[in-house]
């Protein structure tokens, strides 16, 4: 059975996590928000699926954000209690720092179990749901920026294309010309329909032509041929670094575990260091939440923040570091969290005894 004290302290870090968690999901929906607003814009995404888009992003976003949530709670909630002097209460009833620890590692313990669950199906599940949704709409013309009646630019320029009208379903396209200069010699290509075709296996995105000619030459010459074509394919364009890591994202942590490639290994390694992420927070957001009665706690905030966004950077560079090969897998992206719980141990030094005895023994022999 839990003491009153580990109950208190446990449902004030759950609902202070919950609260930030609420206030990071708004801020994080309405950015998502504004950028897909941007693509239906820009004709790159369909309204109709816009709240679709929206919910699935948010869920493949929601477990980066629950150990930064549970990392300023904890901070919140034991800063008010210093000032508050609570704290002060507790200490003088035998309530040491290691029953702090305790409590706030139980709740820690919880909460990375849930993390993990998002993190290894949730997240793979959620960004593997929304390529999937991508790829169905960029087969639809009216998705992937396409308009009737109207000249659409792709490849800088270098390729103009051009369709009377649309199909009543909107994935086939009627009455078209195109012209193409993305490998030197200008073509002209027109064509009684078409419609968009995406590769699974390379990403890249193809224009299919059907019943056309084809005309290809130098402007100004009379060197130029002409071809007559049942069906004819016209590469819009290349896959980019972005899509490939997005899929690789999406890949089942199932495959992951029986893979050997290093991108694979480093995926799972960053999946696995979300829920390892909440308990280092925990053993970080003790001490830093210490503070004087009449002591404000922004320093100790601001600290918080630097320490923070050292943590986030450094597991992206040891993401990187493990994928080029640079550091061995054994170590992988563990060193990170290694690194971290050290610099938790330091801040947790002026509460131990042997630092207390120390500085005793300093201040008698300056006396």
């Amino acid at each position: 059975m839990l003491a009153i004290i580990d109950r208190h302290l446990l449902r004030e870090a759950m609902k202070a996590t919950l609260a930030f968690l609420l206030v990071l999901v708004l801020v994080l929906a309405s950015h998502i928000f504004i950028r897909f607003l941007e693509s239906v814009v820009a004709g790159e995404l369909g309204p109709r699926l816009l709240f679709q888009f929206l919910g699935f992003e948010i869920v493949k976003q929601l477990p980066r954000i629950v150990p930064p949530a549970f990392f300023f709670s904890i901070l919140f909630t034991l800063g008010r209690m210093y000032r508050d002097s609570e704290m002060v209460a507790l200490a003088s009833c035998g309530v040491g720092i290691v029953r702090i620890y305790r409590s706030y590692l139980l709740a820690a313990v919880l909460l990375a179990g849930v993390e993990a669950w998002l993190s290894l199906t949730v997240m793979p599940w959620a960004t593997r749901t929304v390529e999937e949704m991508k790829y169905e709409q960029q087969q639809s013309v009216d998705v992937a920026g396409i308009e009737a009646g109207q000249f659409n630019e792709y490849s800088r320029g270098d390729l103009v294309f051009y369709a009377e009208k649309l199909s009543e379903d909107g994935k086939k396209m009627l009455g078209i010309f195109v012209q193409n200069r993305q490998q030197g010699p200008v073509e002209l290509i027109t064509a009684e329909q078409g419609h968009q075709y995406i590769d699974k296996d390379s990403g890249d995105r193809f224009l299919v032509l059907e019943n056309g000619y084809r005309y290809r030459g130098v402007i100004g010459t009379s060197d130029y041929s002409i071809g007559k074509f049942k069906q004819y394919a016209v590469r819009i364009s290349l896959s980019t670094e972005k899509l490939q890591r997005l899929r690789h994202r999406a890949k089942p942590t199932r495959d992951l575990w029986r893979s050997r490639e290093l991108v694979d290994q480093a995926e799972l390694q960053f999946r696995i260091s979300l829920p390892m992420a909440i308990l280092v927070f925990a053993v970080l957001s003790i001490p830093l939440s210490r503070s004087l009665p009449r002591q404000g706690i922004f320093g100790r905030l601001l600290v918080a923040f630097i320490l923070y966004f050292i943590f986030i950077n450094l597991q992206d560079v040891s993401e990187s570091w493990m994928q080029d090969g640079v550091t061995p897998l054994w170590l992988g992206m563990w060193w990170v969290h290694v690194l971290m719980l050290l610099i938790g141990a330091g801040l947790n030094l002026p509460d131990t005894a042997w630092f207390s005895a120390l500085r005793y023994r300093l201040a008698q022999g300056r006396a």
